[in-house]
Formats: structure tokens, sequence, C-alpha cells
């Protein structure tokens, strides 16, 4: 059996919705759910991270209703491989750049003994090297039902123990709600809503899904349930990555391995992540997508992008590696949802999709208005954007049905 055989996981039998349901919401506890939060939370508030959520885990289980059957999933993915390619290539370069960049304040924010230092390191080793085996066994998901446990422990600890919950109190306390946080729900609504179709490891659950009822429970559950879970994890460190931007260095906590694991919750959900887009992308037809090699020269070059990203300029208050970040969440809050619109849902029932020429005018023409919105910290500009994206598929709609009528 080789490797693209592999990863395409033959084997069809109906399986364990909750299973699945942890596999899902660990493949969707990305470096957005596991940091933005904290962003929104310093910027706007709880309602911030309200706006971020509630999208996010409907949009996310919405897919296991709208996709009827195992068949409507193969075939969503045979019409547009090199979509979903790139999805998993940003996704997976995304990660790549964060995990970089990133892990300095995660050290000042997360205390520990340099002892509890070297065990993390290498479990975090150890859960790479399991990940790979259990990926090459088709394992992932019993994998991601014993990480999915993991976290959730962790969680746990953070509302029983006493260590987190001053420091929780006085962040909610300087970062008070803002309603501005509303202009951001159109983008979240739009990107949360139409990105899980080009996640290929959703795909891959779906179809192992093989019923529509243990497709509808494996998605609500993973996403209803466990991923929600998992996005409040974040809330919970989320003050002390805060400081940790700012220069801070957080004082030990009471509990001495507390830091450790929740830094091993943050670097095992990533490499979870990584590890089955890294495999899941081989499913996909090599005939229609680029070589591979692509996608291992993309991701080293956002590597060197996240080595480099402490030493950007700062601007607009924000550290430069935040603004690399910000750009990375466009590609989801604009790019591929676009897509979705333009060559997706534009084009159900036969009809032809909108041009490529469409999309990306839509695309070039939003960006600033979305660059004054996530960078410059005009909101309004984010309506602004969504407007033109909307508006530009609404012309497109009307021209094609006046010419089908005439």
């Amino acid at each position: 059996m080789n490797a693209h055989e592999h990863a395409t996981a033959p084997d069809h039998k109906p399986s364990n919705p909750i299973v699945w349901g942890a596999y899902l919401a660990c493949s969707w506890t990305w470096c957005i759910g596991m940091f933005l939060p904290a962003l929104l939370l310093r910027d706007m508030g709880w309602l911030g991270f309200a706006v971020f959520a509630v999208p996010n885990v409907l949009g996310a289980a919405a897919m296991g209703w709208v996709l009827k059957s195992r068949a409507d999933s193969e075939a969503f993915v045979l019409r547009h491989p090199r979509a979903i390619w790139w999805f998993s290539v940003v996704t997976i370069s995304f990660h790549v750049f964060w995990a970089i960049w990133v892990f300095r304040f995660l050290r000042m924010a997360l205390p520990m003994s340099q002892n509890a230092s070297y065990g993390v390191i290498a479990a975090f080793i150890a859960f790479w090297l399991v990940s790979k085996r259990s990926s090459y066994f088709n394992r992932m998901p019993q994998l991601g039902t014993a990480l999915w446990v993991f976290s959730f422990a962790v969680l746990i600890a953070t509302f029983v123990l006493p260590d987190l919950s001053p420091i929780r109190s006085t962040f909610t306390e300087t970062h008070p709600s803002r309603l501005d946080a509303f202009a951001l729900a159109p983008i979240s609504v739009f990107g949360f809503l139409l990105c899980p179709y080009l996640d290929i490891t959703f795909h891959h659950a779906r179809q192992q899904l093989a019923t529509r009822q243990r497709g509808r429970i494996g998605f609500t559950l993973g996403f209803g349930v466990m991923f929600a879970l998992m996005i409040v994890l974040t809330t919970q460190y989320a003050p002390m990555l805060i400081d940790a931007m700012e220069g801070k260095i957080a004082n030990a906590t009471q509990t001495r391995w507390l830091g450790g694991v929740l830094l091993a919750h943050i670097l095992f959900q990533w490499v979870f992540t990584v590890q089955i887009h890294l495999d899941r992308v081989k499913s996909l037809p090599i005939e229609r997508v680029p070589a591979y090699r692509v996608l291992t020269g993309i991701g080293m070059l956002a590597g060197l992008i996240g080595f480099f990203a402490n030493k950007l300029p700062e601007h607009a208050g924000m550290l430069g590696g935040e603004i690399v970040y910000r750009c990375f969440i466009g590609a989801y809050g604009l790019v591929f949802p676009s897509y979705m619109l333009y060559r997706v849902l534009l084009a159900r029932n036969g009809t032809k999709p909108m041009s490529y020429t469409a999309m990306w005018g839509a695309i070039i023409l939003a960006t600033p208005m979305f660059w004054m919105g996530f960078i410059e910290g005009e909101s309004i500009w984010l309506v602004t954007g969504m407007c033109v994206v909307l508006m530009i598929a609404g012309i497109g709609l009307v021209n094609r049905r006046q010419t089908a009528n005439a």
C-alpha cells in the first residue's frame, strides 16, 4: 500500500460519532481557536469573543447537516480539489508561522521550571511520533479522542485550581466589551459558514460517518460541545498570553505543573492539526493539485517569516508578527469564503460558476477595506468590504439571469 492509497482511507463503515466528533473538534482547534480569542478579548471584550465563537461553532456544525451523505462529500471534493488543497496548504503554513513566532510569548505566559520545560519538549516529540504512527495506521480519530480528553482535563483544572481566577477577573475589568464587535459579525458569519467545506479533514469525517444521522450527530457533538469547550479553554490562558505580548513575564502559578499542561495542550493540538492536514491532502487526486514540494516550499517560507516576525516593526499598536497573523486570518475571512460564494453557491443547480476574474476582482477591491478593519482598527470597514463582495456577486447573478432570459 503506497502513501496515496493509505491516505484515502477506503474503509467507509459507519463509525462512532463521538470518536469522530472528537476528531473534528481537535482538527478545528487551530492557531485560530487557540490564539484569536485572546486578541478579541483584548480588543473587544467578551462580546468580541461571542461574535467569533457563535458563528464558528454553528457554521462548522452545519456542514454535517448540509452534506446529507458520504456521496455528497465525495462529489464536492472531486469538483474542488485544487481549492481544498490550497486551504490545507495555507492552514499548514499558518501553523508553521504561528508556532515559530508565538512560542516566545507562550513561554513568558506559561511559567514553569526548567525540568518541566524539558518534560513538555519530550512530550511534544513523543506526541508527534505517535501522531505519525496513528496516521499511518488510520488511528487519528482514536488519537483525537485521547487528545480531547487530555485537553478537557486541562480545562477542568483551570476552573478548579485557584491560580487563574484573579488574573481573569482583572483582565475582564480592564478589557470591557465594545459595541464595534458587531461590525465583525458579517465577516465572521461569512468565513465560518463557508470555510468548513474546503477543509479536507471535515470531508474525511463526513465520509466515515456514512449515514445522515451519524453525520449530524458527529458534527453537532464535535463542534457544539467538544470544540466549544476547547475555545473556552483559550479564554482561560488568554490574559497571560496578552500580558506576554506586552512584554510582561507571568508570575509562577501556585500549581507548578499548570503552565506545563497548558503548553502541552497547545503543542499537542498544533501537532494534531498539522499532521492530519499533511495526511489528508495526500488523498486528493495528484493529477489535479500542485506537487507536494510546493506545499513544502510554502511551509518553509512561512517558517522563515515566523522566525523574523519579531523583528518586524509595530504598526497601529500591533506587533509585526500580529499583523502577519491577521493577514493569514484574511484568507479565511475573505479569500476562501469568496471562492465558496462565487464558485460553489452561485453554481448550484447546474448553473455555471462566476468567473475567477469576478472573484479575484471582488477580493482585490475588498482587501484595502479588510486591512482598515483588521489592522487599522476601523471595524466598520469590515462591513463595507463584505458589502463589496456581496454586491459584485449579486450583480453577476442578475446579469446571468438577464442573459438567460434574453
